[in-house]
């Protein structure tokens, strides 16, 4: 097996999160467009604290503008997508051209979507190419150790995301069952007590904000720096 640098394996660990991070995102604004829209114009304040990020926005023609958009935007999708692009760029040996076209055809359609104005129209095909590059990644590293760095970035920020976002308790079992294995595949040092402390909250099923807010602290310390 080759040798994975520091900073590569966190090149690879990022890739992975920030990726899965504007897949989800763009989902969940499936979801809140119709509800913006239909009933409630107010809901992207909501959305902002459950993710942790500053409110900055006047009303809901701004945050559909700017949280897709805006390259200034640190919490931005496009700056998060960014974010990804760059670390691909880095891991391109490791990664393949190809999955890389994939992130830079999203950015594409990104900025495709702030010239026309279209919030939601674009999103599918974003999320299209995004579930490609996750499936070219299969076929093009071959490095088991790789993939699962990739993938442990993945499945540690989707389980972070349903825990904010509230997703059902099944759907966080399957994911922590994922990540567990591609942290071991990853070589990932992890706390295991916290790591059976998350487990343990959810397979209890007892779904309530303060419960979901302990797991989501555990979360953020299963990765043994």
């Amino acid at each position: 097996m080759d040798f994975i640098s520091v900073d590569q394996s966190d090149n690879l660990f990022w890739l992975g999160r920030y990726v899965e991070r504007v897949c989800l995102t763009l989902s969940y604004l499936d979801k809140l467009y119709d509800v913006l829209l239909d009933s409630d114009s107010k809901a992207y304040q909501e959305f902002c604290r459950k993710l942790n990020i500053p409110d900055i926005y006047r009303d809901d023609v701004e945050f559909l503008q700017k949280y897709q958009f805006d390259q200034n935007n640190p919490d931005s999708l496009y700056s998060n997508l960014s974010r990804a692009y760059d670390n691909g760029i880095i891991l391109r040996n490791s990664i393949s051209s190809a999955a890389l076209a994939y992130i830079q055809m999203s950015l594409d359609k990104l900025k495709q979507g702030e010239k026309i104005g279209a919030y939601a129209l674009l999103n599918q095909q974003i999320i299209d190419y995004l579930l490609a590059f996750w499936g070219c990644l299969d076929e093009r590293v071959y490095n088991a150790q790789e993939r699962s760095l990739i993938k442990a970035g993945r499945y540690l920020e989707r389980l972070d995301m349903q825990l904010r976002l509230g997703a059902p308790l099944p759907h966080m079992e399957i994911t922590l069952g994922r990540l567990e294995r591609r942290l071991r595949g990853a070589k990932i040092p992890f706390d295991e007590g916290k790591f059976l402390l998350v487990s343990a909250f959810i397979q209890m099923g007892i779904d309530d904000p303060e419960q979901r807010a302990k797991v989501l602290e555990l979360t953020d310390q299963l990765i043994k720096e």
